[in-house]
Parts: structure tokens; sequence; C-alpha cells
């Protein structure tokens, strides 16, 4: 998995990171295209370090994971394609019970065939529902949707 960091716009390799006990990032090494290699280090740690760096302002922000986002996002994308399989697969029960229900014998006196399909019927419905809705949720939280919900305090 290699990281590259976003300085500025201009995105350099990553050579190594340095992390607090934290997990945070404390420094990192990286290098541009010309192989020049700088040193970066949070803003609140540049104080205590007397090698040459550059301080940026929120060291963990400006460093990405493109392999392992793009794995992430295919991963959720397989989900949401499996998700939607299941539905049509549950939507087609659905018809097909609908169509037994509807072909039983209306002669019998107490047919208890159509209250039994509709019962069924009901219950597949449900699941095709919550199917949906799981789908409509994967998706986003891929857009994103749920990033910022956490941040966000109640109105007094």
């Amino acid at each position: 998995m290699k990281a590259v960091i976003n300085v500025k716009g201009t995105k350099l390799s990553v050579l190594s990171i340095h992390f607090r006990e934290t997990g945070k990032a404390l420094s990192v090494y990286a290098k541009d295209e010309n192989g020049r290699e700088t040193r970066f280090v949070d803003k609140s740690h540049s104080q205590y370090d007397t090698s040459p760096h550059i301080a940026l302002e929120n060291l963990d922000a400006a460093l990405e994971y493109p392999e392992l986002e793009a794995r992430i996002v295919e991963g959720n994308n397989r989900l949401i394609k499996h998700l939607e399989d299941m539905q049509k697969e549950e939507n087609n029960k659905l018809t097909d019970i609908a169509i037994d229900a509807m072909e039983s014998d209306p002669n019998l006196p107490f047919d208890n065939h159509l209250a039994a399909k509709q019962h069924e019927y009901k219950l597949l419905q449900q699941r095709v529902f919550g199917i949906i809705d799981a789908v409509e949720e994967v998706k986003a939280f891929m857009e994103g949707y749920y990033a910022n919900v956490d941040d966000q305090s109640p109105e007094a």
C-alpha cells in the first residue's frame, strides 16, 4: 500500500511515516518527481524538532492512501451489485408467489392457500424493501453522506 502526501495540490511519494503513540502521523519523508527528499512534520510538534523540515497544519489530513481507497470503493461496489442482484432474485420470488396465489382453485370452500400465499408475499416483500434500503444506505455512505454527521451537534 503506497501512500502519498498532498501538499498544496502536489502529490509526493511517501518514503516513510513516523507515528506518535496515539496513532497520528508525527513526520513524513517524501520525495518529489525529481527525487528530492523532504521531511514534513505536524505543526503541533514542529517547535520541538530542530532538524530541517516543513511544518504542515494537519499532517494526517495531507496523507492519502489511493490503493486502499480504491480497494474500499471496489468492495463497496461489489456489495451494491450483490445486494441489487439479491433484490432482483427476491423480487422474482415475489412475482412467483403472487402468480401461485392467483392460480389456486377458487372452487374450494375454505381455501387457505390464498391467505398463506398473501402472508408469504408480505414477508418476502418486507425483505425486498429491506434490501432496497440497504443498497440506499451503502450508496449514501459511499457518496460521503455520513462523513460529517457525527461532527454536527444538535441545536438547542
